[in-house]
């Protein structure tokens, strides 16, 4: 079974630091690290811009920095407008895209079925590049409208 090392916020925390049982360098499995890529990926979605992506055109750099760390600001939205879901998947794509090294080509897709509902269901289509592997995935999102918060989780269908 593949092995990988966990990203470096899990191994700066230390949850049981009395704890000498585990290996000095601890190792996760392929669903481990997608999960750990998925309780990334909802951090991202759940924190907002400071500034739009506009005011950063000017600067190269910013873009991929914590300057424009997560997602646009969507309450002025309509969840109802075909036209604002669509910009809604294209953030989340830019977002995924400029500070989510591990996924590539990602692809979301809204669930169209609960479009009358308070949540929106997402599906975000990626490849994980995890050295030495690139496999694809699949990640299940949800956007709760009247919090505007995101839940992800790791699928286990087959991508």
């Amino acid at each position: 079974m593949q092995r990988f090392v966990p990203p470096l916020l899990d191994r700066l925390i230390d949850s049981e630091p009395l704890s000498r049982s585990e290996p000095l360098r601890p190792a996760l499995s392929m669903a481990q690290l997608k999960d750990s890529v998925a309780r990334d990926v909802e951090s991202l979605l759940n924190a907002r811009r400071g500034s739009t992506r506009e005011a950063l055109d000017g600067y190269p750099f910013a873009r991929a920095s914590v300057a424009a760390f997560g997602l646009d600001d969507f309450v002025s939205m309509s969840m109802s407008s075909t036209v604002d879901r669509a910009a809604i998947c294209r953030s989340i794509e830019r977002a995924i895209t400029d500070h989510e090294p591990r996924l590539r080509n990602a692809r979301v897709e809204l669930d169209r079925r609960d479009a009358a509902t308070q949540k929106l269901r997402f599906s975000i289509h990626a490849t994980l590049h995890a050295h030495p592997l690139q496999e694809p995935v699949n990640f299940d999102a949800v956007l709760q409208t009247t919090t505007q918060s995101y839940a992800v989780q790791s699928s286990r269908r087959s991508a």
